[in-house]
């Protein structure tokens, strides 16, 4: 089925639920001027505030030209941008009715929603609330958007928190504010206000606590999209479509390296959205790459798509002792702390938080205060066990991911 089609059809089975002879008014609302009104909030804003009020819900996958996108259903309901379906629910004494669909067309998407009310002014009352919501929503929280995932919280993050060769993190931080603080020049010279990062290196390194950081000190809104089997042309161009209509945005490409090779994404479609086939003015597009030899050269070697490469490197002994005393300067003497960094050669920063990590949990199953001789203990536990994971076949994912690093050193 056609989306035009869908579009129609879902119109008319909503006005046909929702007869003028019944008293039902129906008003057909856009994407933008639904996100002005704070709509994408709606089911949120009725969970937190006035959950007895809703009387039904129904969820729906987003519409592609290759048909339905079975996104997962527990995180469309978690995450604001990104509930569809049927919203029932009984305000101020009145039936109020919202459907909201999502649908890819051509080399954009569209969101619509359709509202239906036998009171006005009970409408009224309820955009009141949801723009006092939306209003307190964009004030005490920020999160990182993921189109094919579950949403990311944004906490607080220094740039002093990062445990990165000094002149490296003040290149990317100026290079990021400077992108965002320069829209008048970038129009004065007559150059698209666009810029594409790769960030590479092998993971645990600091790709992913520097995108949070990121996240935590830009003034702008993040959309993501994670390279996973399940990510398409569609889901591109979806998240390069909002990024476009909340400037000033960032869009994060995380993992491209697999992103590039699943059977979904068409090589030559996503360069065309990388080369600005429509112009993305306000839009900084950053991408994480393990492996970047699995690139296709003509992504990384054309200037106008990723314009700064930056190489996060396995950790060096300055560094690994640096985040030791962060993590463990409480616990061991600086010695040990010295020593497990000599000894950690190698290991990516997050292995190195693994050490101390397990030292202490160690302390716990023990019901004992830590000694340095948990710390040592942890360290020849991962050396050994980074030594049997480095078995032919085995992959430097298997081999250095540990899992999420709490200094946001995970990729």
């Amino acid at each position: 089925m056609s989306e035009s089609l869908y579009l129609q059809r879902i119109s008319d089975r909503f006005l046909a639920a929702h007869p003028r002879e019944a008293g039902w008014v129906v008003h057909q609302i856009d994407g933008d001027s639904g996100r002005e009104m704070s709509l994408n909030y709606l089911l949120d804003c009725l969970r937190e505030w006035h959950a007895a009020a809703i009387t039904r819900r129904m969820a729906f996958p987003l519409v592609t030209a290759r048909g339905f996108r079975n996104w997962n259903a527990a995180s469309d309901e978690a995450n604001a941008y990104s509930w569809r379906g049927t919203i029932e629910l009984v305000w101020n004494g009145h039936d109020i009715h919202c459907h909201k669909f999502s649908l890819v067309i051509g080399n954009g998407f569209a969101e619509i929603y359709f509202v239906a009310t036998k009171s006005l002014a009970a409408l009224r009352d309820l955009l009141l609330v949801l723009d006092r919501y939306g209003k307190d929503r964009h004030k005490d929280k920020k999160e990182i958007y993921v189109v094919n995932g579950d949403n990311i919280p944004v906490t607080a993050s220094s740039w002093d928190d990062l445990v990165l060769p000094a002149p490296m993190a003040l290149d990317i931080r100026t290079n990021v504010e400077g992108f965002f603080a320069s829209p008048e020049r970038y129009a004065y010279l007559g150059i698209p206000h666009r810029r594409g990062f790769l960030f590479v290196g092998p993971p645990g390194c600091g790709k992913t606590l520097t995108l949070k950081t990121l996240a935590s000190n830009t003034p702008a809104k993040f959309v993501s999209v994670v390279g996973r089997a399940d990510v398409d042309d569609g889901m591109l161009r979806y998240a390069m479509d909002l990024a476009e209509k909340s400037t000033p945005a960032v869009v994060l490409l995380e993992d491209l390296d697999r992103m590039v090779q699943t059977k979904g994404i068409s090589l030559s479609h996503f360069l065309n959205l990388l080369d600005g086939l429509k112009v993305l003015n306000g839009v900084l597009v950053i991408a994480t790459c393990n492996e970047p030899d699995k690139l296709d050269p003509a992504l990384i070697h054309r200037p106008s798509r990723f314009d700064r490469v930056w190489r996060f490197d396995l950790p060096k002994y300055e560094q690994r002792l640096e985040l030791l005393r962060r993590k463990g300067g409480t616990f061991f003497s600086e010695s040990a702390l010295e020593t497990t960094a000599r000894r950690s050669e190698g290991f990516s920063m997050a292995y190195v938080q693994e050490i101390v990590v397990s030292a202490l949990l160690e302390c716990t199953h023990d019901d004992m205060p830590p000694n340095d001789d948990h710390l040592f203990k942890s360290l020849d536990m991962l050396r050994t066990q980074r030594k049997e994971a480095s078995k032919p076949g085995e992959s430097m994912d298997e081999r250095e991911t540990v899992g999420f690093c709490a200094s946001g050193n995970g990729n």
